[in-house]
């Protein structure tokens, strides 16, 4: 893809979310994004030959730079990799981004019928590191381990889609705090792991979502 390409495709997906935030997704049409984001019709085409597919592109850039986000904070502070330290830095990504958070409160004015279809398009990899995450901090002693990472999993997910759909706006901290609070009681055998177990795990956990975001960003470029 050459450079022009992906700078228009970046300039459309920019003027889609700014509408789809603006107006929802009922509202706003493909000649719309196109308007707004200074191209042709065909054009527009020329990346996306649907208007579902374009606006589920944006979703998917959206959560990709979550992921982006997610990865920076860790090599910025090793110690976030801890399991309710990630959970906390993460709902706070998810909740401060309105088109992220809109799928967990059914917010359908935003998305319409593209809430259920997010989750079902990322890449299955996602959860699978994951699941290589929850393995590397139990070796390191750092969550419990009398279930299997995968019943594990299963509960974690519970309990932070539980968080995400409730309304969060009011104090995202609070929320976010309580979270934190309730994962590392129901899933760590210490809230305050020894500083050296977290550093020694830090590495696997910042190399697994460095490339679980290098994922995204390249099943992305393939999209444009």
């Amino acid at each position: 893809m050459t450079e022009d390409r992906r700078e228009r495709a970046e300039r459309i997906l920019d003027a889609a979310a700014d509408l789809l935030l603006r107006h929802g997704y009922r509202r706003v049409t493909v000649e719309d994004v196109a308007e707004h984001a200074g191209v042709g019709k065909g054009t527009l085409y020329l990346h996306w030959k649907t208007r579902e597919q374009l606006f589920l592109a944006v979703m998917l850039r959206e959560a990709a730079r979550s992921i982006e986000d997610l990865t920076q904070a860790f090599e910025d502070d090793p110690e976030l990799t801890l399991l309710h330290r990630m959970t906390r830095t993460q709902f706070l990504n998810v909740v401060r981004r309105p088109l992220l958070h809109a799928p967990y409160l059914a917010d359908s004015g935003v998305l319409g019928k593209l809430a259920a279809k997010l989750h079902d398009n990322q890449d299955p990899r996602h959860h699978e590191a994951f699941l290589d995450y929850l393995r590397s901090q139990a070796e390191h002693g750092l969550i419990r381990t009398d279930l299997k990472v995968e019943d594990l999993a299963t509960a974690y997910q519970a309990v932070l889609h539980g968080f995400l759909l409730a309304p969060a706006a009011a104090d995202p901290e609070a929320a976010a705090g309580l979270l934190a609070d309730t994962v590392a009681r129901a899933f760590q055998p210490t809230a305050s792991p020894p500083a050296a177990k977290v550093r020694a795990a830090a590495p696997d956990a910042i190399a697994l979502f460095r490339a679980t975001a290098e994922i995204d960003r390249a099943n992305l470029r393939r999209a444009y």
